[in-house]
């Protein structure tokens, strides 16, 4: 029986390419725009004694930007297979890292800060499962219709 790797489909590895600019844009906002984006788009307080603290943070979240957006975009053009893999990877993490989030900071106040990025990530993260569950139905499918192909072939007529 002949075992073929179906392939990923195009659209998901392509989506990948975009997000890793999207990833990109957020790394260069998050670091080199560093103040406006926290004064503007997050919305933080910037008078408090821990203001170095705030954007030593932001920064720091904007390095892993770059790296995931150079790493997406490799993937999306280096090694296509693993792209369905990585696509439903991301929901899953943020996900559980929002969870992990919320429970250490449970006993604090409330937050401030606007938050304003949050806006691109709710669509950011449901392009990434849409197009995972996506990408598996059509893989599922070129599974199903290799199946039945490789059974045609073997069949004695």
């Amino acid at each position: 029986m002949n075992k073929e790797k179906t392939q990923v489909p195009k659209f998901v590895w392509i989506i990948l390419i975009f997000l890793g600019g999207i990833d990109l844009i957020r790394g260069f906002m998050h670091t080199v725009a560093l103040e406006y984006a926290a004064l503007n788009i997050a919305g933080l307080d910037l008078t408090t004694s821990t203001a170095t603290e705030q954007l030593r943070l932001l920064g720091t979240f904007g390095i892993s930007n770059w790296i995931t957006g150079v790493m997406f975009i490799l993937i999306g053009l280096k090694a296509k297979q693993i792209s369905i893999h990585i696509m439903g990877l991301i929901p899953v993490v943020y996900g559980l890292s929002m969870i992990a989030i919320r429970m250490n900071t449970a006993g604090y106040a409330q937050t401030t800060a606007n938050w304003g990025g949050m806006a691109m990530m709710v669509p950011y993260l449901l392009v990434c499962g849409i197009t995972f569950i996506a990408g598996v139905i059509v893989m599922g499918r070129g599974n199903k219709k290799q199946s039945d192909e490789n059974l045609q072939r073997e069949s004695p007529q």
